[in-house]
């Protein structure tokens, strides 16, 4: 793949600036069916009114792979998974440390950290009108010193705003 020169990423940039943005489907138009195994977006099918029970360990497997709102590269090893309004999101071989809600409601948040071979970890929590959360997840490492110093690796951010037909989960 060759670079685009600068000059000609400024000249793009001041045609999309000035002509009309494209119209855009109702995300429920615009998403078709995945295909079996295919995450599905996350605004497709969003979560009605109806305040339920985590879901059990058998109906997490045989949930639903959805796709977030936005991820970036921090969010590659992780899965995410809906069962009614709860969502889990798997990352597994990122050697988690430490899981926090930073913000938010941590009400019916938990936290799940493999000691194994798999070397991951997990967070589930439900998506509600309303809900606003942030959770950070730490990872470490021994410097060169011998002293472990953890790191932040990983934000999941989630918001359902009364106005919004869907919530908004991003993991960067």
């Amino acid at each position: 793949m060759r670079a685009i020169p600068l000059h000609l990423l400024a000249l793009m940039a001041a045609a999309t600036a000035s002509s009309p943005a494209p119209a855009q489907a109702p995300p429920a138009a615009s998403a078709s069916a995945a295909a079996p195994g295919e995450a599905v977006p996350l605004d497709v099918d969003p979560p009605g009114n109806e305040k339920t029970k985590s879901p059990t360990f058998d109906e997490w497997a045989k949930a639903t792979k959805v796709r977030l709102t936005r991820t970036g590269p921090a969010a590659a090893p992780c899965t995410a998974y809906r069962v009614r309004e709860w969502l889990k999101v798997r990352c597994l071989g990122t050697k988690p440390h430490a899981m926090v809600v930073l913000g938010g409601d941590a009400a019916e948040v938990s936290f799940w950290i493999d000691r194994d071979e798999r070397q991951g970890g997990e967070v589930q929590f439900p998506m509600r009108r309303g809900d606003r959360r942030v959770v950070q997840i730490w990872t470490g490492g021994v410097d060169a010193a011998g002293v472990f110093k953890a790191r932040p690796s990983l934000v999941i951010q989630e918001h359902w705003l009364d106005d919004r037909a869907a919530p908004t989960v991003t993991a960067m």
